[in-house]
């Protein structure tokens, strides 16, 4: 995986915080965060998810158990996004 790719941990834990603070998931749910790479042509799942104290958005999908599967977010001064692959227009 391209080393850019990848969320560093403080971003991992914003995303994490603002999933459970927006209850995007269930209360008290261990959530895993995984790249949105791994759904590849399956854009109808996507959702942009918006922050309640309007902090931000995540782009992405929750597959209703404990994943997250993320393309990319802005929450106050952090934002990431996945690079698109080659197999991505």
């Amino acid at each position: 995986m391209n080393e850019n790719s990848t969320m560093t941990e403080k971003q991992t834990w914003s995303v994490i915080q603002a999933i459970s603070k927006n209850g995007w998931c269930a209360p008290h749910q261990d959530i895993r965060l995984e790249m949105w790479s791994n759904f590849r042509g399956a854009s109808e799942l996507l959702r942009n998810y918006l922050c309640k104290d309007g902090s931000g958005y995540i782009r992405g999908y929750f597959d209703g158990a404990n994943t997250f599967y993320v393309m990319k977010f802005h929450l106050r001064d952090e934002e990431w996004t996945n690079p698109p692959s080659s197999l991505e227009m």
